[in-house]
């Protein structure tokens, strides 16, 4: 078995320069779950596993839920499934944005160019396919709010 080395830098550094700016409650990796214990809100009773979100925001007046996830490649790998499960993972967010009051969930995915490339056509209309999902590249961002 060959153990491939793991260099998540260049991932957390992408996740670190994409910067979005969005009103509401920030839900961003743990602060989910701090707020949903604020709320009264046990996770464990509605999810079996955490979730935590890249970004993450809650508008109480629209009562909407965003949630955003990072993916940034630069070879094959396993970032390039990761993204064929957005049907389950806007499921679950569905399940916890009930718990506190949101009546529309989107999760949206943030790509670096690497994913432009003809073979994630077929991944790309596939997210686009699923109610409430969707994505963004790294250079259309500034107009996200």
């Amino acid at each position: 078995m060959i153990n491939a080395s793991r260099d998540t830098t260049t991932g957390l550094r992408f996740e670190e320069r994409v910067v979005l700016k969005k009103r509401g409650i920030d839900l961003t990796k743990h602060k989910l779950y701090y707020f949903l214990n604020e709320q009264g809100i046990k996770w464990e009773t509605i999810i079996s596993k955490k979730l935590l979100p890249d970004a993450a925001f809650f508008d109480p007046k629209t009562k909407e839920f965003v949630v955003y996830e990072k993916k940034f490649q630069k070879v094959n790998g396993s970032a390039d499934e990761k993204p064929q499960t957005c049907a389950f993972k806007i499921s679950q967010f569905k399940k916890i944005a009930k718990s506190f009051g949101a009546t529309s969930v989107q999760y949206i995915y943030i790509f670096n160019d690497w994913f432009k490339k003809p073979q994630y056509k077929d991944m790309l209309d596939y997210i686009k396919s699923v109610a409430g999902c969707s994505y963004f590249f790294e250079e259309e961002i500034d107009g996200i709010e």
